[in-house]
């Protein structure tokens, strides 16, 4: 047990560290193209995204937007401006204030942004330092 919990620890001291380089260039396809999970699984149906809804009220935020190539459902948030502002900056989600350094609840691996997008995700290392 104790030799677990050292490889662990020594996993996660060892680990490679990520930094956020870039700058939004707000284009909101970050604020257009969302996909919401529910117990782990993207969310695919407006009828379980309603059921959802009524226990996290702060879904009412968002209203479905369309749907990825996957058949997930894409959701907009209805802070967005027509000038790809928020209007409610002060009072966004920690899902937007983090945003794109979000992990994935599926494979808890940072999110790639898009290729519009002007973040990049990079290591704080190269490949190389670690050999």
């Amino acid at each position: 047990m104790i030799l677990k919990y050292l490889k662990f620890l020594f996993d996660k001291l060892t680990a490679p560290k990520y930094i956020l380089k870039g700058s939004c260039k707000k284009c909101g396809r970050c604020c257009r193209n969302i996909v919401f999970f529910a117990y782990d699984k993207p969310i695919k149906s407006i009828s379980q995204y309603e059921d959802l809804r009524t226990k996290n009220k702060r879904l009412n935020l968002f209203y479905p937007s369309g749907e990825n190539d996957k058949g997930e459902i894409l959701f907009t948030c209805k802070s967005l401006t027509p000038d790809n502002r928020c209007k409610h900056y002060f009072f966004r989600s920690m899902y937007c204030r983090k945003y794109p350094m979000v992990k994935s609840l599926v494979s808890g691996k940072y999110l790639t942004p898009p290729d519009e997008c002007g973040y990049e995700i990079v290591s704080e290392k190269k490949f190389e330092d670690f050999l």
